[in-house]
């Protein structure tokens, strides 16, 4: 029973203590359980195909070396993810935030073609966060919440929402997730 408290309080500690660095942004306005954010520019690594599930395995191995000079580069958070339907076919797009420190010209080319490096200046967007393991029902849940509060302020936003995910999938306390929709300018 010690063994298990101890290895418990480690666990927590090892959580709470993680150093992983966040996308910025600024929080405009607050209007219900929705913020307008202003994301700073930064850099994607992005990829998208029609199989949800090799989407986080083509990244992590660009950020674990697989680019031309091997170089190592921190995760991030958080993961972008989103669904986009085009002519009854479904894509998946997934997107790593490099961290803060890089320029364009200081990542290393992907060795995985199906990977884009792109450079996004500021934007603005509409937030609804949530706990706990996401799923389908809790992010269409959230998003539905997230259209209505801007639908009853009349804020024009691009309605394909994204899935943003903070944690490892390890982590079980204190997990975070958003759901963004971009506004229209």
């Amino acid at each position: 029973m010690r063994l298990l408290f101890i290895l418990f309080f480690l666990f927590i500690g090892y959580n709470s203590m993680s150093q992983t660095e966040e996308q910025s942004y600024s929080v405009l306005k607050t209007l219900e359980d929705v913020q307008i954010r202003e994301y700073d520019p930064v850099i994607y690594a992005t990829v998208s195909t029609d199989n949800e599930r090799s989407l986080f395995r083509i990244l992590a191995g660009y950020i674990f070396g697989g680019n031309e000079s091997n170089q190592k580069i921190a995760m991030t958070a958080p993961v972008h993810m989103q669904e986009t339907s085009i002519e009854k076919e479904k894509k998946y797009t997934m997107k790593f935030v490099m961290p803060s420190k890089y320029t364009m010209n200081d990542l290393s080319k992907p060795n995985d073609s199906r990977i884009v490096m792109e450079k996004v200046d500021k934007k603005k967007y509409a937030a609804i966060t949530y706990s706990g393991y996401n799923n389908s029902t809790k992010f269409s849940f959230n998003s539905t919440k997230l259209r209505r509060v801007l639908d009853e302020n009349n804020i024009s936003y691009k309605d394909n929402p994204i899935y943003l995910g903070y944690d490892a999938p390890y982590k079980i306390w204190g997990r975070k997730n958003d759901v963004l929709f971009e506004l229209s300018e």
